[in-house]
């Protein structure tokens, strides 16, 4: 369920103007009072409810919805209504108490008041517009822009931010005037005045201090299976349990302790692995991550693995889909056709909701190696002594490599920068796409941006910078509307993202080898060839002989970029060109998938902003459920 149309409301009843509501032709929610703001609701196909009124919309699910009940003595069932005793007891402060997916909206006719909210994970997005005293929300874009003043104009400001990757704490889209609720915010709109908050502040949790080490991984692994447990609590009766299942720790682990629980009660769960067509080597990943996951898969015997091939949709159909029905670009194109793919299995295998594991590098399985830095900084130079000749007897890193860590706080950016050019081939955001520089900097984002942006910050800030920085929430109200299926995170689980953030960075490379935690944690649970395997899978390894077929209608598609005003000034259209011309060769060694992120991010910003000045980009009308799997579901 989701708030698919637009609500428009007035919040201004002491004017004595009246509702002017102008819905998509779905007519999903709606939103009305009379001319003396006596008599307001919200009611949709999202679960509602109207009491004495005040009125809730709810997209999602609360998690703790029993514990809250108990407290506030009320049924957990009715989630709407425990929304309202919430905000009885606790006002607007109440998304604190929430833990679980939900995008939220509350009318409050005794006080002319809107509240708004969504969770941290943003996995249930929402908009919003503002022209004079009205406000009108939504889950989709679409349904903004049919308000009647609103123009389809596009937001240089955020092309830019979206290109540098310097997008924390930004609340702007791709639309001119249309905003999106952050993750972990609330909106107060009070008369005609929209004040943003912050209910989520990890940044004051303490570090948690055990007398044994052991219990580190033993309190990830609980708090990791609650996450999971509540997720498969949601499944309705005749539902199916899913969930990709890649070769690495966090998907295999998240996957795995499904099983677990499932197993318990007799049921199963199918678990969808992507495998590559054609045989690729890439230096220091695993590029077909088929055989790790069907060991995991044969660890327990109620879990049905089904293996999906790259390369079943084309690229530019797969961006022209997505970018219409999230109405932005694709930050990742490469990975989407295996992702739907997995979506259009699973919904064929009956499949609603899929559990992933797809930011569990920045949670569960963080390698800690920053953690030399840390201890530095923190003056404790025999532990960081320690964990430094560790991690390089372990082999895990070079004496080079150690000593950049170690001096890392106090290098000047010149030297950082070039350091980070040696190991990684790029030394800023700017080397990772294709802005044009003076692009970047007329709006403030110049080559050392997001090296000031990170300037000082340790770990645990550097992480949530990264956990912030991407708002996953309409790509997943995409992967909804077009397979049928959800797709949720319990390694990005408010409880365990706080846990994760409250272990001293130590902990999750000990001994000196990274990514411990985790590693402990699934001692048992999962075959030894994964839990200590050190190299990296890598997802759509085959994706450039794929590529080779749509190699023209990129050279195309740059044809008809370079009509377009904003893209010209946007994207080095040149650079991208003189790319598209490179040996395979040279992609290799330039390091491929870094070479197809940045190529392909381009591509996919330009056709974004050449449908969205030709009008095709808002012509494609997407179906709740893709054709090819209603014909087969």
């Amino acid at each position: 369920m989701s708030f698919l149309g637009a609500v428009s409301i007035n919040l201004s009843p002491y004017t004595g103007q009246a509702f002017a509501g102008a819905l998509s032709d779905s007519l999903p929610c709606i939103a009305s009072y009379d001319v003396n703001g006596q008599c307001f609701a919200l009611w949709g196909r999202t679960p509602y409810v109207l009491s004495e009124g005040q009125s809730v919309l709810l997209d999602g699910r609360i998690f703790n919805a029993v514990d809250l009940a108990r407290r506030l003595g009320t049924d957990p069932l009715n989630q709407p209504m425990l929304l309202l005793h919430a905000y009885r007891r606790w006002g607007t402060d109440f998304p604190r108490y929430l833990e679980g997916e939900f995008a939220l909206a509350l009318w409050d006719g005794q006080n002319g008041r809107l509240l708004l909210s969504r969770d941290i994970t943003g996995y249930r997005p929402l908009f919003y517009s503002q022209q004079g005293d009205a406000l009108r929300f939504a889950s989709e874009v679409r349904a903004l822009l049919t308000w009647p003043g609103t123009r389809i104009q596009a937001d240089e400001n955020h092309i830019a931010r979206w290109l540098m990757v310097a997008s924390t704490g930004a609340n702007s889209t791709f639309f001119d005037s249309i905003f999106i609720m952050p993750p972990g915010h609330s909106l107060l709109f009070e008369k005609g005045r929209v004040v943003l908050n912050a209910v989520w502040e990890p940044e004051k949790l303490p570090l948690l201090h055990l007398n044994d080490p052991r219990e580190y991984a033993d309190g990830l692994r609980e708090v990791l299976v609650t996450a999971i447990k509540d997720r498969l609590e949601r499944l309705h009766a005749g539902s199916v349990a899913g969930s990709q299942m890649s070769g690495g720790l966090d998907s295999s682990s998240v996957a795995a302790l499904a099983a677990g629980l499932l197993q318990q009660e007799g049921r199963r769960i199918f678990a969808f692995t992507a495998v590559p067509e054609h045989a690729v080597s890439v230096p220091h990943r695993f590029s077909d991550e088929g055989p790790h996951a069907a060991l995991v898969a044969a660890m327990y015997p109620n879990v049905d693995h089904v293996l999906v091939r790259h390369g079943g949709h084309s690229t530019f159909s797969m961006i022209d889909r997505f970018s219409s029905a999230q109405q932005e670009p694709i930050l990742n194109p490469s990975n989407y056709d295996w992702v739907y793919e997995i979506c259009l299995q699973a919904r064929r295998r009956g499949v609603d909701t899929l559990q992933t594991g797809s930011v569990g590098n920045l949670t569960i399985s963080y390698d800690g190696v920053a953690a030399l830095s840390s201890l530095v900084r923190q003056g404790r130079r025999f532990k960081a002594a320690r964990l430094a000749w560790d991690l390089h007897r372990n082999g895990n890193l070079r004496w080079f490599a150690v000593a950049h860590w170690l001096l890392r706080p106090w290098m000047p950016a010149w030297a950082r920068n070039s350091i980070d050019h040696l190991r990684t081939g790029f030394s800023g955001a700017h080397e990772n796409s294709m802005v044009r520089r003076e692009f970047a900097q007329s709006h403030g984002f110049g080559s050392t941006a997001y090296d000031r942006l990170c300037q000082g910050l340790d770990s645990r800030s550097l992480r949530l910078l990264c956990l912030r920085r991407i708002d996953m929430g309409p790509t997943m109200q995409a992967f909804r509307r077009l397979s049928g299926v959800s797709m949720t995170d319990p390694t990005m689980d408010r409880r365990v993202m706080e846990y994760c953030l409250s272990v001293p960075l130590e902990h999750f490379c000990e001994k000196g080898v990274p990514r411990s935690l985790i590693r402990n944690a699934m001692a048992g649970l999962l075959p030894e060839q994964v839990r200590t395997e050190r190299r990296r899978g890598l997802q759509a390894a085959d994706f450039g002989v794929h590529f080779r077929a749509e190699r023209q209608e990129a050279l195309d598609e740059l044809v008809r970029m370079r009509r377009v005003d904003m893209a010209e000034r946007a994207l080095d259209l040149p650079a991208i060109e003189d790319m598209m011309h490179w040996s395979e060769s040279r992609i290799a060694e330039y390091s491929s998938p870094i070479y197809w992120a940045k190529l392909l991010r381009a591509l996919s910003l330009g056709r974004f902003l050449r449908r969205m000045e030709d009008g095709t980009l808002f012509s494609q009308q997407e179906d709740l459920l893709d054709r090819r799997t209603a014909e087969t579901a």
